[in-house]
């Protein structure tokens, strides 16, 4: 299976705008193009360098949650809450070295994990004290996909 690296820069990335302190806000969304399908493995890699409007990096307390908003429908389904504790202070070098890689991978908790098909989104929400400002110059988010 080919490997597709999302990034908030892509294409198919969408900035919904920028976050809330203290609430869960979405930020981000990937919509998988025409013809296409994305399967966010269980494991995946996952690489996180977010700031806020001051440019200091988001505090170790922040929460990413990862959702499944499928086409037509207006709600979205829970996949993942990961803390930003394990990507604080590490570069973006550093989250792919397989020294941290546990702390730094997408957990789904279901084998093989969740299939997204043309239309299709997956969708990033953020939770901390702070305002996440996803247009910082050093901002970096990166989720690898498989295409089936």
């Amino acid at each position: 299976m080919r490997e597709r690296k999302l990034l908030h820069t892509s294409e198919e990335a969408k900035i919904l705008g920028t976050g809330v302190a203290n609430r869960k806000v979405s930020v981000l969304e990937f919509v998988v193009p025409e013809g296409a399908t994305y399967l966010l493995r269980n494991a995946a890699q996952l690489v996180m360098k977010l700031f806020d409007a001051g440019g200091s990096e988001l505090p170790p307390s922040s929460f990413v949650y990862l959702y499944k908003r499928r086409k037509g429908e207006d709600g979205e389904v829970f996949l993942t809450k990961q803390s930003y504790a394990p990507f604080f202070d590490l570069s973006a070098g550093e989250q792919r070295n397989d020294k941290f890689a546990k702390g730094t991978r997408v957990d789904l908790g279901v084998a093989p994990g969740a299939r997204f098909t043309e239309g299709d989104a997956i969708q990033v929400w953020v939770e901390s004290p702070a305002v996440v400002d996803l247009t910082h110059a050093n901002t970096r988010f990166e989720l690898t996909v498989g295409l089936e």
